[in-house]
């Protein structure tokens, strides 16, 4: 016996030190395998994704328990998308262009159940015989992950950050390089006092909350493990269906 709980073996899920898989083309039955191997958390993409609400269910209703967590990024700071991920069972949102604390303060009620926030009651799991969570565990378990992916959005994030509620500050690499007039590898790059990656790390600690950002490739997720960012995208589905095809290939190319 290894005295190691259940607890303790199982993934940190989504926060701290850890690794995540993005979906935003794979069935549900290849997100759900996804999730058994070894992922911290695999998220769904709504926003710039192909997934429905329907097929949010079908991923929830068969996704392994006590694996990786289940994470949405919903299509904007909206009340019902928000409600919708969670009450599938989604463990975590993370919600797109906040770019004040108004609009963080939005995204926390949505996530939330009274007194926190103004979350409506309506868990799905009742229906396939799953986890329903007491309003309690809810609040407790729950994550709100807001990102910080434009010019006016790092330009307040001390005051989004400032937000009850928030856990996460998430870098979105691709529009902030956009909004900023640079490129994803410069804003790596750049080490220059106050730089972009740099405030958005300080203030995340300033405020005791977790820094994520979506690199997408295990090569861009070691860069931003480097600067400061911990809970990170380290693959999407389309990169693992590629790679896999190419390691395929190499190995059934090679002469015997």
């Amino acid at each position: 016996m290894s005295g190691v709980t259940a607890d303790e073996q199982r993934s940190p899920g989504f926060g701290g030190l850890s690794n995540g898989a993005w979906c935003g083309d794979a069935s549900p039955t290849t997100v759900v395998r996804l999730a058994r191997l070894g992922f911290d958390w695999v998220c769904l993409d709504t926003q710039h994704g192909g997934y429905s609400r329907t097929e949010i269910i079908e991923v929830a209703r068969s996704f392994p328990v006590g694996h990786a967590d289940l994470v949405v990024r919903v299509p904007s700071c909206d009340f019902a998308a928000i409600g919708a991920a969670l009450d599938a069972g989604a463990r975590a949102v993370i919600v797109p262009q906040i770019e004040s604390a108004a609009e963080a303060e939005g995204a926390v009620a949505a996530t939330f159940y009274p007194p926190i926030g103004a979350r409506s009651w309506g868990q799905l799991g009742r229906m396939w015989d799953g986890t329903t969570l007491t309003v309690e565990k809810a609040n407790t378990n729950t994550r709100c992950a807001v990102m910080i992916e434009s010019a006016s959005g790092l330009a307040r994030v001390e005051e989004i950050a400032a937000v009850d509620g928030v856990d996460q500050l998430f870098v979105g690499p691709y529009d902030l390089s956009l909004s900023l007039g640079t490129t994803v590898e410069a804003l790596l790059d750049d080490d220059s006092e106050g730089n972009p990656l740099a405030r958005i790390v300080e203030t995340a600690a300033a405020y005791g909350r977790v820094v994520g950002g979506f690199a997408g490739t295990p090569d861009l997720a070691r860069r931003f493990r480097e600067r400061g960012i911990s809970c990170v995208v380290v693959a999407t589905d389309l990169w693992i269906t590629a790679e896999g095809a190419r390691a395929a290939l190499r190995v059934g190319s090679s002469p015997s």
